[in-house]
C-alpha cells in the first residue's frame, strides 16, 4: 500500500513521506488493538503527530517559524510538530481533511501538543490556531441552550482549558473566597490542609458543595509533586499559545511521558507497539465481554464517540493499574487512598518492583507541598468512568483497593487534556500526617490474592528486557517514620 499512501504524503520531503506512510500503514492495527481515543477523534492515542525523527525536530521547527530560539527550546517548551495528512488518515471523520480543502496545504505545522492546538502562520503575520481536541466541549455544547453556548463559544480557549477552574470556584465557594481578578479566576483555586481530620472535613464541605448541580461526583489524585506546565510568556509574546498566561498542573497520563523516546528509530517504535499489544492481549483475556458493562458505558457517556469506547477504558485501566502506560489518568473516590500517595514516594526497579518510601516535606512554599487534586466531574458529561462500571471486582484486585477510576480524553496531540477538569488543590501542610496509613502491600495484594497479578506473571511480563514489566510491591517497602514526618511539624 506504500505507493497509495505516499501519493497523499507527496508534500512531505520524500524521508518524511516515508516514515509518514509506514505511521499511517499501522492505523488499523493500533485500532484493533483498542488504544484509540474513545472521545477525541483528532487528538489520537499512540499515532504520532509528525513524520520528523526527534533529532531533527528542533531544527524543523526553526525552519518553519523562523525563529532559532523556538527550535533550541521546543523540548522545554512542550512544542511539536503537527502534519495534517497524517491525522486525516488516522482520523478520517475528524475536521483535518476539511481543514486540507482550504488554504491550509503546507506539509508541518507548529503544534501545542499539551493541548491540541495546532498553529497557522497568515499573510499577515500573525498566528491564527484551531484546536483538535475539542469533540467532546463541542458536543457538550449541543445540549446546552443556544445563547449560553454561544457565549462559551466565544472565548472557547479560556472557557473550555480552565472549565473545571470555574466550577471548583462554582461549586466550592464555601471554602474558596471569591476572586475579583479574572485572570486568577481562571487559576485553580487552592486550599491548605493542616491534619488528616481537617481533611475529612475539607471532604464532606466540598461533598455538600458539588450537590448544588445534579450528577457531580467528586474524584480525587495524590501527588507528592504539582508538576507544573512550563513557562510559556515568550510564546504567548509573539501570539503563540495565548492560553498559557496562566500557570497550570501537568497532568500528563502516563503513556506520553517517554512517548517521543520511541520515535526517533522505526524499530523502536514498533518494539513498544509490539509490548502494548501484548498487554491488551492479556486484558482480553482477563476482561469478560459483558453486555451490562456495554450498556452501562453507553447511558453514562453519551457523549462519546463509539460504546467500544468501553473496551479503551477496560485495557487501559489494566495497562495503567499494573505496570504499562495508558492514554487514561488515573483517579480514585477515597480522599484517603489519595493523601497516601500523595505522602509517599514510589521507585520502580528493572524487573518492575516498586519501593514506597513515607515523604518528608518542610518547604514554606506551598506549591512545593504533597498535593490532593479533586475533579468535580459530572456524569454523563465529562470522559470518566468509575471501576465498578469498567471491570468486574472480581478480575482485579489492586484498582478495586485503591477505588480507582480513569479520566480519559487525553491523546498524543492533546497530553495535558485532563488539566482541563481539575477543580481544585489541597496543599497539604508539613504538619499533615496519616493516622493510620494503609500498607503498601494493601494496595498492592500480592499474587497470592490478586488473580490479574497472577495471569500476567504467569505470561512472562516479568521477564528483565521487558520496555513494561509488570509491577508489584516488594515486601516491608517502608519503615514506619511517621514520626520524622510529626517532628517537622513541631519544628516548623
Amino acid at each position: 500500500m506504500k505507493s497509495g499512501r505516499l501519493s497523499k504524503l507527496e508534500s512531505l520531503q520524500e524521508e518524511q513521506a516515508h516514515r509518514a506512510a509506514y505511521f499511517c500503514e499501522l492505523t488499523e492495527v493500533i485500532k484493533s488493538l483498542g488504544l484509540w481515543n474513545a472521545f477525541e477523534r483528532s487528538a489520537l492515542s499512540v499515532e504520532p503527530t509528525h513524520p520528523v525523527p526527534p533529532s531533527r525536530l528542533g531544527n524543523q521547527i526553526s525552519k518553519l517559524t523562523g525563529l532559532t530560539r523556538l527550535g533550541s527550546k521546543h523540548l522545554e517548551l512542550k512544542l511539536s510538530l503537527l502534519s495534517l495528512p497524517m491525522v486525516a488518515a488516522f482520523a478520517p471523520d475528524s475536521e483535518a481533511p476539511t481543514l486540507m480543502k482550504g488554504p491550509l496545504r503546507s506539509p508541518l505545522y507548529l503544534l501545542d501538543q499539551l493541548y491540541g492546538f495546532g498553529y497557522f502562520l497568515q499573510r499577515d503575520g500573525k498566528y491564527h490556531n484551531h484546536c483538535f481536541a475539542i469533540d467532546f466541549w463541542q458536543s457538550r455544547l449541543k445540549s446546552m441552550p443556544s445563547e449560553l453556548s454561544s457565549a462559551l463559544w466565544k472565548n472557547r480557549s479560556d472557557n473550555m482549558l480552565s472549565g473545571g477552574a470555574f466550577a471548583g470556584r462554582l461549586l466550592f465557594d464555601d471554602l474558596v473566597p471569591v476572586e475579583p481578578d479574572p485572570l486568577r479566576r481562571s487559576q485553580v483555586p487552592e486550599v491548605v490542609v493542616h491534619s488528616e481530620s481537617h481533611l475529612l472535613e475539607i471532604v464532606t464541605t466540598l461533598k455538600a458543595g458539588s450537590a448544588k448541580l445534579p450528577n457531580v461526583q467528586l474524584w480525587f489524585r495524590g501527588q507528592s509533586t504539582d508538576y507544573q506546565v512550563p513557562n510559556r510568556q515568550e510564546l504567548v509574546r509573539i501570539g503563540i499559545t495565548p492560553y498559557s498566561n496562566i500557570p497550570e498542573s501537568d497532568l500528563t497520563p502516563s503513556l506520553y511521558r517517554k512517548y517521543d523516546a520511541y520515535l526517533e528509530r522505526l524499530e523502536s517504535f514498533e518494539t513498544m507497539l509490539l509490548e502494548l499489544a501484548q498487554w491488551v492481549d492479556v486484558a482480553k483475556r482477563l476482561i469478560p465481554e459483558e453486555p451490562l458493562l456495554a450498556s452501562e458505558f453507553t447511558r453514562s457517556c453519551p457523549h462519546a464517540l463509539s460504546s467500544h469506547g468501553l473496551t479503551s477504558f477496560q485495557r487501559g485501566l489494566l495497562l495503567q493499574q499494573y505496570g504499562a502506560p495508558s492514554a487514561y489518568l488515573d483517579i480514585t473516590s477515597d480522599p484517603l487512598v489519595a493523601a497516601w500517595f500523595a505522602t509517599h514516594r514510589c521507585k520502580q526497579n528493572a524487573k518492575g518492583q516498586l519501593s514506597f518510601h513515607r515523604h518528608v516535606w518542610a518547604s514554606s512554599d506551598p506549591s512545593t507541598w504533597p498535593t490532593i487534586f479533586i475533579f468535580p466531574l459530572v456524569k454523563g458529561a465529562h470522559p470518566f468512568l468509575e471501576l465498578s462500571s469498567i471491570i468486574p471486582s472480581t478480575v482485579a484486585l489492586r484498582p478495586n483497593r485503591q477505588s480507582c477510576g480513569l479520566l480519559g480524553g487525553a491523546g498524543n496531540l492533546a497530553r495535558n487534556y485532563c488539566a482541563r477538569y481539575l477543580g481544585l488543590k489541597l496543599r497539604l501542610d508539613p504538619r499533615f500526617v496519616l493516622s493510620r496509613p494503609m500498607e503498601a502491600s494493601y494496595l498492592f495484594p500480592p499474587e497470592s490474592e490478586d488473580a490479574t497479578l497472577t495471569a500476567l506473571k504467569g505470561s512472562g511480563f516479568t521477564l528483565g528486557d521487558r520496555l513494561y514489566p509488570v509491577t508489584e510491591v516488594l515486601h516491608k517497602t517502608y519503615a514506619d517514620d511517621r514520626s520524622a514526618q510529626e517532628l517537622v511539624g513541631q519544628a516548623l
